[in-house]
């Protein structure tokens, strides 16, 4: 059964999830595939938001700007990264202290975190902090004093409208990324599929696309299976889910 969430309008993530603990060590290595991050070092005073990516110990990037980890950084979790019943604040926020190496463990076993970060001139995160994927995340402006702050209005919420196309990355029941973009399934949302999803479902004798019910999607795209898809949302609720071939 799909959550009860996903039959109202969800607010699409755009921040998330993360941790502090140990030193940050300044000569880590970006591990193979980490080629295109920013060097830490090179990094400029800015807040970053977005999924958390693993690069080296005590270092870790957001979207293409890899940042070091200090014994300073100050880090709140509770929802995927040390979660904890009352792991999140009304704005969604982590309130769990949480150290790097339970994030890095998580990053490592593909859980996917959402976070939003502090990093100054010197490549180094002053706060990591992860938010709840439904709710508003961090103000674009950057204008925030790190966790719990009270500067910069929160986003009001709301979700990506238009169409987004790539591979399928899967968070939770009914709550997916594509091309960077987060979404939520609802009820009334159209499936197509019948390539690796629903691969042996029958095809309408009048269209010849094959409707995918949402609990076989949804256990395909848990086990691993690649699927590419185009999406049509709508306040970041998908309106349909088309498979299709790379």
């Amino acid at each position: 059964m799909k959550r009860d969430i996903r039959s109202t309008l969800l607010a699409l993530a755009t921040s998330g999830v993360v941790v502090v603990g140990s030193a940050a060590c300044a000569g880590a290595s970006p591990e193979p595939g980490a080629e295109n991050v920013s060097s830490a070092s090179a990094a400029e005073p800015q807040t970053l938001s977005g999924e958390l990516q693993y690069i080296a110990p005590g270092e870790l990037a957001i979207g293409d700007q890899a940042f070091f980890v200090s014994e300073e950084t100050q880090i709140l979790a509770g929802i995927y990264a040390c979660p904890a019943e009352d792991g999140m604040d009304e704005n969604g926020q982590g309130t769990v202290e949480c150290d790097l190496e339970t994030v890095e463990e998580a990053l490592q076993d593909g859980t996917v975190i959402l976070a939003g970060a502090e990093v100054n001139d010197d490549g180094i995160a002053t706060w990591i902090t992860e938010h709840d994927p439904e709710g508003p995340g961090i103000p674009d402006d950057g204008d925030q004093d790190g966790p719990g702050g009270d500067d910069g209005a929160a986003e009001e919420p709301g979700g990506f409208t238009g169409t987004a196309s790539g591979e399928l990355e899967y968070v939770a029941p009914g709550e997916y990324i594509v091309d960077g973009t987060a979404f939520y399934v609802a009820e009334d949302t159209v499936i197509t599929a019948g390539i690796y999803a629903c691969a042996d479902g029958v095809q309408d004798p009048d269209t010849g696309n094959v409707t995918c019910d949402f609990d076989e999607f949804d256990a395909t795209l848990a086990n691993g299976t690649v699927i590419l898809a185009s999406v049509e949302m709508v306040d970041g609720i998908a309106t349909s889910i088309t498979e299709f071939e790379a």
